[in-house]
């Protein structure tokens, strides 16, 4: 075990959904580092950031959900993520110095680390296994939103929900809070089409449903492409 990992706290991640799952290590370091990093609070429907913005600011979710959006031309506004605690947010466009691409609300009461992009690069700088871990997180955002162009080009409304929701299931909760709206933005469709899917899914028994929470019970009997499912 590496001495970062054992002076770091024991995280607790609560019952929240986030598709995004980053190295616990990160965020345990960053942890270990708060006294001495700036923290601040967003409360529900507050902007962390916005479309266009030009920022040297890095976001870690401490509490709290985070939706992320993009304005497009004809001002239609499109949810790309919800992230929950630990997630790496706006740190493209803080590296980068070009204007942010999206924008990042809080979708609960938030608290957040935030970080000037010399102190995060300093960080990085100095030790090494933490760069690694920042650098493996980039490439896991890469990852799940290649995953998911895929998924919205091929697959059917029934295995675009259930990977979905393998990919948002952690260890200690097996509950995942999301509506049927931010479903469907999340995997290009309709949100008629999550609500067929949706109760499809429930009657076979894949998905479990009780009071808005969602829990996915075993994985999926539907293939990649499904001609005689409903269309997105």
């Amino acid at each position: 075990m590496s001495r970062m990992q054992e002076t770091a706290p024991k995280l607790v991640r609560p019952g929240v959904s986030e598709t995004l799952r980053v190295p616990q290590a990160m965020l345990a370091y960053l942890l270990g580092l708060s006294p001495a990093l700036a923290r601040r609070k967003f409360p529900k429907g507050h902007a962390l950031y916005r479309q266009d913005e030009v920022s040297d600011q890095v976001f870690v979710v401490m509490s709290g959900r985070v939706g992320i959006t993009m304005l497009r031309a004809d001002g239609q506004e499109l949810l790309i993520d919800i992230v929950g605690v630990g997630a790496l947010c706006g740190e493209g466009a803080a590296f980068d110095g070009l204007p942010r691409f999206s924008s990042a609300s809080a979708l609960e009461d938030c608290e957040m680390l935030a970080i000037p992009t010399a102190d995060f690069c300093k960080l990085m700088a100095g030790n090494t296994e933490f760069a690694r871990l920042v650098v493996g997180t980039i490439a896991l955002k890469q990852r799940m939103l290649a995953m998911r162009l895929a998924q919205v080009a091929q697959a059917s409304p029934e295995h675009r929900i259930t990977e979905l929701l393998s990919q948002i299931v952690t260890p200690d909760s097996s509950t995942i809070v999301l509506t049927h709206q931010q479903i469907a933005n999340l995997i290009g469709a309709s949100r008629i089409t999550v609500t067929r899917a949706m109760q499809r899914l429930r009657r076979d028994g894949t998905v479990r449903c009780r009071r808005g929470n969602y829990e996915l019970v075993r994985a999926p009997r539907y293939g990649a492409v499904d001609g005689a499912c409903a269309q997105a």
